[in-house]
């Protein structure tokens, strides 16, 4: 996961001022902690794009969120690992996207 988030870092700075927020992937030996998931190290939470590039929570439903600019950041997760992901983010307007609960705020990429 780290190799991936680094590589889409890589490509999203040739092209991109704004920074972008990676959350939760694991604890160490796959100890539980406040989620469900997250216990393999292959699941990681990442914030969407502001339009301001400001560094704070922004969900889909609000102005500052830039959807335009979240969905380049997703396809560029899908480019480096074609058909090997999935990902969670309740703007389904982004086509590549499932919606599930409590996912408004960042979107959850995985590997299948």
């Amino acid at each position: 996961m780290i190799t991936l988030i680094l590589a889409v870092e890589r490509r999203w700075a040739a092209t991109e001022n704004r920074k972008f927020g990676v959350g939760n992937i694991s604890l160490a030996d796959g100890v539980k902690f406040d989620h469900a998931s997250h216990l393999t190290g292959l699941e990681v939470d990442i914030r969407p794009i502001r339009k301001d590039g400001r560094h704070v929570p922004v969900t889909y439903l609000e102005d500052a969120y830039d959807r335009d600019a979240t969905s380049k950041l997703i396809n560029l997760f899908r480019f480096n690992m074609p058909g090997q992901l999935k990902i969670f983010f309740n703007d389904t307007k982004i086509p590549v996207v499932f919606p599930l609960k409590k996912h408004d705020n960042h979107f959850h990429v995985q590997f299948n």
